[in-house]
């Protein structure tokens, strides 16, 4: 089985567990079931994915490559813009792709609650979404800076996913609002712990993008939680 084979296999079999996981929690979901829904034979699906779990991350990878190359397209359509900007166009395209998936995020969010495996995986499946994300908009996310502006650029996805679940409005306007305020909560946070961390006039020369209005310096720039 050739990787391109595997690919579609996983692709095909990771659409199918995506349309149960609407009304079906991952532990109740069965891969030769999905194999039959799929109209792959079990033993395929088995060599390929091995897992629900793996075929839930695979469509998770799926949909975050695609939020991020078309948030990509838009962001050198819009010509020069700031990092700030182009974080919070992107985690918004983000919301915009996952829209149609809001039962399938709820059911993996209580899942995660109650089992915590899943939960780390849910965890890191989103670190490395927000790493390609700050990556693709220009932070060369170097040391443990680099790591910080991940894991808060993590907790912002995290706490706006709250309000994105609730939002009802077309264009997804209170989901926008929710990422430009906490975006700006983590900003304070990042510049208050790098006074605390570094302090005084050290502290303002360290991170690299005031004109940016984004924390881009400083070893703890803002805090950490778990996944949306």
């Amino acid at each position: 089985m050739d990787s391109t084979t595997t690919n579609a296999i996983m692709d095909r079999l990771a659409d199918a567990a995506w349309d149960q996981l609407a009304t079906l929690t991952p532990a109740a979901l069965d891969l030769d079931e999905i194999a039959r829904q799929a109209e792959i034979s079990p033993s395929a699906a088995r060599a390929a994915a091995g897992s629900v779990t793996a075929l839930i991350l695979h469509q998770l990878r799926r949909l975050d490559r695609q939020a991020l190359l078309e948030s990509l397209t838009d962001i050198e359509d819009a010509g020069e813009v700031t990092i700030r900007e182009k974080i919070l166009e992107s985690l918004m395209h983000r919301f915009e792709v996952y829209a149609p998936y809001k039962a399938q995020i709820a059911t993996l969010d209580a899942a995660a609650r109650r089992d915590p495996q899943l939960g780390i995986r849910l965890l890191d499946s989103l670190g490395q979404a927000m790493r390609a994300l700050l990556r693709m908009v220009g932070d060369d996310l170097a040391g443990l800076r680099g790591e910080a502006r991940v894991r808060g650029v993590v907790i912002v996805a995290m706490l706006v996913a709250r309000e994105w679940q609730k939002d009802e409005t077309a264009d997804l306007s209170h989901t926008m609002k929710a990422i430009d305020t906490r975006l700006s909560q983590a900003e304070e946070w990042g510049r208050t712990l790098r006074v605390l961390g570094h302090g005084g006039d050290a502290a303002a020369s360290d991170g690299a993008t005031a004109d940016d209005g984004f924390p881009l310096g400083g070893d703890d720039d803002l805090p950490q939680d778990r996944y949306q």
